[in-house]
């Protein structure tokens, strides 16, 4: 049987740290981005932006009700 210990996984630190690794790779990929753009590279821009999109926009949140 699932205890039903209601203590927290993750810590305060923890989630900072999540955040600013969501806001740097989100600055990196853009940063990337407008290099290839400006550089002539659209393809690649467009390759770079959709993968980070898709890394960026994944997240998962469990809501468990009883």
């Amino acid at each position: 049987m699932t205890p039903l210990d209601r203590t927290r996984s993750g810590t305060e630190t923890s989630a900072r740290l999540h955040a600013w690794l969501l806001f740097l790779t989100t600055l990196a990929t853009l940063a990337t981005v407008l290099g290839l753009a400006f550089a002539g590279h659209t393809e690649a821009a467009v390759a770079v932006a959709v993968a980070g999109g898709a890394a960026g926009a994944v997240q998962i949140t469990v809501h468990v009700r009883r």
